[in-house]
């Protein structure tokens, strides 16, 4: 099967990226990731994923194809999203640099597009822009979230980290791209800080 091209440099330049990923892992228990309450965020629960500057909560641009993006948008209606790790563990605590899924909670009721609300990354060839969209798979499609800033407890930047067969390629900073109107999530763009709350159900 041929790789193609673009995809190939995608790969080349993931394989020359900056990775610590071996190191980390190496040195065993990870701090948590906490929530902007200061709770450690857990595995299964509904939170926010919020930029910081703007304060923009995730979404979906359902206008704008199938699967559809994800994007930040200023309103109040915040998705809720769910983590799930990808290697068993009896550790129910989301931890930083560590490879998790992440899933929008959501029903999409839309018959047109009914696709997993899993993430994943895929090219996007009108764009031509590696864009975070949903319906990924638990197998392959594997984020991370790391510290942003020392200085800043609560601030986190999410990462991409592909996965091809067996080979754990070095994970890549998510950043917004502004384009056609919208502010998606892709692996190229202006730098984002992402900050994290729980969701409480009003029933």
């Amino acid at each position: 099967m041929k790789i193609p091209k673009l995809m190939f440099s995608f790969l080349l330049f993931a394989l020359t990226a900056i990775s610590f990923q071996r190191a980390i892992d190496a040195q065993g228990f990870k701090d948590a990731v906490v929530d902007s309450n200061d709770n450690e965020v857990l595995l299964g629960l509904d939170y926010y994923i919020a930029v910081t500057s703007p304060f923009d909560g995730m979404s979906l641009a359902m206008e704008a194809s199938c699967p559809p993006p994800v994007v930040h948008r200023n309103n109040l209606s915040l998705l809720p999203i769910k983590f799930s790790s990808v290697v068993d563990s009896n550790d129910n605590v989301v931890r930083e640099d560590t490879s998790l899924n992440l899933e929008f909670n959501v029903e999409l009721n839309n018959s047109d597009c009914n696709v997993p609300t899993i993430w994943k990354v895929e090219f996007n060839a009108s764009m031509q822009q590696w864009l975070v969209m949903i319906g990924g798979d638990r197998s392959h499609n594997r984020f991370q979230i790391a510290k942003a800033c020392p200085y800043r407890k609560y601030f986190y930047q999410l990462r991409y980290c592909p996965v091809l067969g067996s080979i754990q390629f070095p994970c890549v900073t998510v950043c917004s791209l502004f384009k056609n109107g919208l502010n998606y999530l892709a692996l190229n763009g202006d730098p984002i800080a992402i900050v994290l709350g729980q969701l409480v159900s009003s029933t």
